[in-house]
């Protein structure tokens, strides 16, 4: 099962009375690095209890450690599923879960009072949801794309006289016949057809697009063809050209690769709007807010739609109640989540645009 938003929120409210011990460890294929340093990490947190003032928290949570050890093992496995791996369990309870992403997401033992989400929350929002359809004179070939996994949907298939059915499955759209066509018009029917098959294709592709959520479509092929798709696109969905020539053949790994610095780019300029987009509506009177005190706030009310973090944090709460800038940051990212709301970790260029907002912003749904 593929991880998803709503799983986020599910984990923002996993807690306990006594603490949720978190692992996170990233297992890259053909190495035991990953075993190693999130054992590192387990024994430096059982240091840290041993120094606890809290004795009997310090017990209980070394003990659910010792009943833990088989399900750490599971985790560790390299055969196991996914590269970026999470375990939570509750101290005084006996709930584990589980969640796994093929991203990255470091290599972390904690103990605290909820799921700790941050290297879940980075990891999975650069790479949300987008599409990539690579357009050819066979056909409108799809994938999409989530949180690391790539998944190839029904293609369109053309059947023009130039090219071949892709086989079953797929959706085929009419064949172009010779018949009463003089021969030197026939090229030029091929492409009046091949365009009419592109607009065609485009409630597939669009019903594809908000079925699944996609932030970004990707259209690859000649910008010939590209453009007569975009254009019969409804609005809604961003639209990048890519003009390049796929062969065919590639897996949607490759393809994937292929695309990435696009959907990088794509996503970069998407999050740096947003957060102009939210610093302007603060300062105009609307619907956003700036500011770390004021976001906390409206984070309690359940008043924020959209949390917006600067990924290089160092916040300082006012006084009197200090707290460490990881702890205000995941104090923001769960109550956001546990309202509904939305959180995208900005990185340099795009949390640029709050640098003087205190890298904090936030949109509003009242």
């Amino acid at each position: 099962m593929v991880f998803d938003q709503a799983d986020l929120r599910e984990l923002a409210a996993f807690g306990d009375e006594v603490g949720v011990l978190s692992f996170y460890t990233t297992m890259e294929p053909g190495t035991q690095a990953g075993r190693t340093r999130l054992r590192n990490e387990i024994a430096a947190l059982r240091q840290e209890l041993s120094a606890d003032p809290d004795h009997e928290r310090a017990r209980l949570a070394g003990l659910r450690l010792d009943l833990l050890e088989p399900r750490i093992d599971e985790l560790l496995d390299p055969a196991g599923p996914g590269l970026g791996r999470a375990l939570f369990a509750q101290v005084a309870g006996e709930e584990v879960r589980t969640e796994w992403v093929q991203l990255p997401v470091g290599d972390l033992a904690t103990l605290r009072e909820h799921a700790y989400l941050l290297p879940l929350v980075t990891a999975v929002q650069a790479d949300r949801p987008a599409g990539v359809a690579r357009v050819g004179r066979d056909g409108v070939r799809l994938f999409d794309y989530r949180y690391g996994l790539t998944d190839e949907l029904e293609p369109v298939t053309f059947n023009l006289a130039t090219a071949g059915s892709s086989g079953g499955g797929s959706t085929t759209l009419p064949r172009l016949s010779r018949g009463g066509i003089h021969p030197d018009r026939f090229d030029q029917r091929v492409e009046e057809h091949l365009a009419r098959f592109l607009r065609e294709s485009a409630p597939h592709v669009a019903g594809h697009a908000r079925r699944l959520g996609w932030e970004t479509l990707l259209l690859v092929g000649d910008p010939r063809d590209t453009s007569v798709l975009s254009e019969a696109l409804p609005a809604g969905t961003e639209i990048i050209q890519v003009d390049a020539v796929l062969d065919h053949a590639l897996s949607p790994p490759e393809v994937l690769e292929f695309v990435r610095p696009a959907l990088d780019e794509a996503r970069a300029r998407h999050d740096a709007a947003l957060a102009v987009r939210a610093r302007d509506l603060a300062l105009s009177g609307g619907n956003g807010a700036v500011g770390l005190d004021d976001i906390l706030s409206l984070l309690r009310q359940g008043r924020v739609e959209h949390l917006l973090l600067d990924d290089a944090g160092g916040w300082k709460a006012a006084p009197p109640k200090p707290v460490a800038p990881e702890d205000l940051e995941e104090e923001m990212i769960e109550l956001a989540l546990e309202h509904g709301g939305e959180v995208t970790v900005l990185e340099s260029g795009a949390a640029g645009e709050l640098a003087e907002a205190g890298g904090v912003a936030a949109m509003l749904r009242w």
